[in-house]
């Protein structure tokens, strides 16, 4: 979807729900998409926020509400299908601007960055009735307008914005997301600052999940799992790009327990 079909669609909606992945709140955002929207209220959605850690999460909530309402969202547990808050926070969001809603039942569109939870959050509040999801980014196509089980109706934009890979830091956490695919990134590089970052900030998760030694280098990290998992190449040689992959197969499904990529001390959130 390009940027001409935004322009043209943001007319008819009230307010704008932006999603985000709770695990890199501001990597996962597109500053172009908040430029685009200038000064129609939004509404940040932290999804996913079931794998983040909680106490990180509640962090980066007071930070971002500055700018706009944030709410986090569980896209898999038991209260998933509750969609007030978003459009309490919709509310407020309008409130914030002195703006009101147009005749008629509320309109949000959902916007964000592949893979960050849209189709899910869609499906959850639709009861069901968008079926499209996928693990691959931009599974999505074309614009639909669905009613949801609240007090208005959502468009989904599917693929409105690429991810901005921008600076490193940023690209291997999208790559760790699964938000952009292995021709944005070489997987282990990507792979290796991911168990970096792990091993200093969450070393048991790593150390638990793959019996890693304690004296283990975290450039050595890729040869071992292949080792332990038996991804090997011909010759016994250790297939440490099949090893990245299952890391991130691994981190993506929550199999590393809870973990955020990114800290509020050490990100300056632009937008």
């Amino acid at each position: 979807m390009t940027e001409r079909n935004l322009r043209h669609l943001l007319p008819e909606v009230d307010v704008v729900w932006e999603v985000a992945d709770a695990r890199c709140p501001v990597a996962s955002r597109n500053a172009r998409l908040l430029r685009l929207c200038g000064d129609k209220p939004r509404v940040l959605v932290l999804s996913k926020s079931d794998l983040a850690e909680m106490d990180v999460t509640s962090l980066w909530q007071e930070r971002l509400c500055v700018g706009q309402p944030v709410v986090l969202l569980d896209l898999r547990g038991a209260r998933a299908t509750d969609v007030g808050p978003l459009w309490r926070a919709s509310r407020q969001a309008l409130r914030r601007q002195g703006k009101s809603t147009r005749p008629g039942p509320m309109r949000a569109l959902v916007a964000g960055i592949p893979n960050v939870g849209k189709s899910t959050l869609l499906n959850r509040v639709s009861g069901g009735r968008h079926l499209a999801v996928g693990a691959r980014p931009g599974v999505t196509r074309g614009p639909q307008w669905l009613h949801t089980e609240g007090e208005g109706m959502v468009c989904d934009l599917p693929g409105v914005l690429p991810a901005r890979v921008g600076q490193w830091p940023v690209a291997w956490r999208l790559w760790s997301i699964g938000a952009v695919g292995p021709e944005a990134v070489d997987e282990e590089v990507a792979a290796e600052d991911l168990v970096r970052f792990c091993l200093g900030h969450r070393p048991a998760a790593m150390q638990d999940r793959y019996t890693l030694p304690a004296d283990v280098a975290s450039e050595e990290v890729l040869r071992w799992i292949a080792g332990r998992r038996g991804l090997v190449q011909s010759g016994g040689v250790p297939d440490t790009r099949a090893a990245a992959q299952l890391i991130a197969s691994e981190f993506r499904r929550g199999l590393l327990g809870r973990l955020s990529l990114e800290l509020p001390e050490d990100v300056v959130p632009g937008g």
